[in-house]
């Protein structure tokens, strides 16, 4: 059996709205990856964006990838963000592929958690487990 490690996978920018942000979401298409904006089933409108800066090297980490997408909150314009401000979730969520690693940490330092709070935003962990695409565990 393989041993397989624990690591950080990603951080994306998610964001859900009652209305439309189209302005809001140009913008970050600008400077960041607009993976999805979608009106959603639920009637509500959704994005997941991630950082440019994400290079895919085993260096990366989240708390670069935050600070790249709170420069890009920071330099939107002022229209972009009312929108911002009327999205209900602005969150970064942190995903980490979980392995066969006993404990594994991830550090954000405060100055990381002091500028989410900044622009007014939430932080939140996903959990991948080993499982096969399937769903059945990985052996």
């Amino acid at each position: 059996m393989t041993k397989i490690e624990t690591e950080y996978a990603n951080t994306d920018f998610d964001l859900k709205s009652t209305t439309p942000f189209d302005l809001l979401h140009r913008a970050l298409d600008g400077t960041c990856f607009v993976l999805r904006y979608t009106h959603g089933d639920d009637g509500n409108w959704h994005a997941i964006v991630e950082s440019a800066s994400d290079d895919g090297s085993t260096e990366r980490n989240a708390a670069e990838h935050i600070l790249s997408m709170i420069e890009a909150i920071r330099s939107l314009s002022p229209a972009a963000k009312v929108e911002l401000a009327a999205c209900y979730l602005r969150e970064f969520n942190i995903g980490v592929h979980c392995g066969d690693t006993w404990a594994y940490m991830h550090q954000l330092p405060a100055s990381v958690v002091r500028a989410v709070a900044d622009v007014d935003c939430s932080i939140a962990f996903t959990l991948y487990p080993m499982r096969n695409i399937d769903g059945t565990p990985m052996e």
